[in-house]
Formats: structure tokens, sequence, C-alpha cells
């Protein structure tokens, strides 16, 4: 209980939006290498397949903006809410996102491997097939998402909160999770179960915490056996 506590007391700090955003206006306010995006609100803007380096965006807010399928390189966005927006297949290489609030964004096949992220909150996602590998997530906290198949192979979980995600088919070995919570997340054939020493784990429903326990066996390579089939005849 005392673990589930403190879950509690450490949300990820939320953005800091400044006052009296400005519109954007494309193409003026695009994604272009070194550009610096400040105080601003996309709404609706196709900002998809787009290729930078070097970017930065402090303090904006974007709202159903597709920014699906592009490769941005040292990415860094700090302040900024991302608000359905569509972000599937974004590579964000070598980036950095501090307090950032992705909010029922279409994430499936996101890749910000190696990246860090701090005081970031994914809520209602679907980002299945998503890639965390190697990225550091450091007060960071997933509620209600979708993480079938995702990756987090090597990645730095420790300050990390999962709260009733679907991590079904989810790649974990290697990841560092001392200090992580899972709370009523759903674990069917999650691989690298074992990598998990040192996290809490809560369930509410008997049939996840069998799932968390056959994952876990077979991380181990422990076979769960069935009663019926060691009957003892003596």
């Amino acid at each position: 209980m005392a673990s589930a506590d403190k879950a509690t007391a450490r949300h990820p700090a939320p953005p800091a939006l400044p006052a009296g955003l400005r519109t954007a206006i494309l193409p003026r306010d695009d994604l272009l290498d070194e550009v610096l995006l400040q105080a601003l609100r996309f709404d609706g803007a196709d900002l998809s397949s787009r290729r930078a380096r070097l970017v930065d965006i402090e303090g904006c807010h974007l709202r159903a903006v597709s920014l699906a399928g592009g490769t941005l390189d040292k990415l860094t966005m700090v302040d900024s809410v991302l608000d359905h927006c569509d972000i599937a297949n974004l590579t964000l290489s070598h980036s950095s996102l501090t307090r950032v609030e992705v909010e029922g964004c279409r994430a499936t096949g996101l890749t910000i491997s190696g990246a860090l992220l701090r005081n970031v909150r994914f809520h209602g996602c679907t980002a299945e097939m998503s890639a965390f590998r190697f990225a550091t997530l450091a007060k960071v906290e997933f509620t209600d998402c979708r993480l079938r198949g995702a990756d987090f192979i090597s990645a730095d979980l420790t300050s990390a909160v999962f709260r009733r995600c679907d991590l079904t088919g989810a790649e974990l070995s290697q990841a560092k999770a001392r200090g992580s919570v899972f709370v009523d997340c759903t674990w069917d054939d999650v691989r690298g179960v074992s990598s998990l020493a040192g996290a809490t784990v809560v369930h509410g429903s008997p049939l996840d915490a069998h799932a968390f326990m056959v994952g876990l066996a077979g991380s181990l390579g422990i076979l769960l056996g069935y009663p019926e089939d060691f009957v003892d005849d003596a």
C-alpha cells in the first residue's frame, strides 16, 4: 500500500503553457531545420512526413495535428501539449521531452528510442508497436494506454508509472525498473518480466494477477502445470 501511495504522489509535473498563444500559420511556422516554435497554437495542421533536425518546441498546444510518418532529429519539446494528434510512425531521435502532455493521441509505431523524457504523461493513447528502447523515462506516466507490442528493451523505467495499460506482447527485457509502478495492467504474452526486479505491481483483478504470474514464470524458464496432469495414482 505504501508503494501505491508513493505512486499517487509522484504524478508528472504538468506543462506550463504561456497565456495568449498565437495561432500558428503555415508555412511560416512549419517544422524546419533549426527552427524555434514558441507560444503557438496549432489546430488541425498537417505536419506529417516532415524531416527536420534541431527543432525546438516551447510552450505550444497542438490539437488534432498530424505528425505521422515524420523524422525529427534532436527535437527538444518543453511545456507543450499534444491533444488528440496523429503521431503514428513518428521517429524522434536524440530528442528530449520535458513537461509534455500527450492526450488521446494515435501513436502506433511511435519511435523515441534513446530519448530523455522528463515529467511526461501519456493518457488514453493508442501506442501499439511503439519503441522506447534505451530511453530514459523520468517521472513518466502512462494511463489507459494501449501498449501492445511496445518495445522497452534496456529502457530506464525507474520512476515510471503504468496505470490500466494494455501491455500485451510488450518487450521489457533488460529494462531498469526498480521503483517503477504498474497498476491494473494487462500482462498477456509480455516478455522480459524478470527484468522488473524492484518494481511494484498492483492488481485488482485475479485474472491480471494470473497473467503476470504466467509471464514471470515464462521469463524464468518455469513451466506451470495443471493439477490434473500430475495426479498421484499411488
